[in-house]
C-alpha cells in the first residue's frame, strides 16, 4: 500500500458528494475510505 504525499493532501477538490475543502477533509473520520481517481480525456 502507498501513502499519499502530504503536497495532494493540502489540494481542494470538488466533485459529487463530496464535502467542500481538502483532500485531507475527505479522509477524516475513523472509517476506511476507497479513493477512485478518474481521468478524463477529453
Amino acid at each position: 500500500m502507498k501513502t499519499i504525499p502530504s503536497t495532494l493532501l493540502t489540494q481542494p477538490v470538488v466533485g459529487l458528494n463530496l464535502q467542500l475543502g481538502t483532500l485531507a477533509d475527505q479522509l477524516q473520520g475513523s472509517r476506511p475510505t476507497l479513493l477512485v481517481f478518474l481521468r478524463h480525456f477529453g
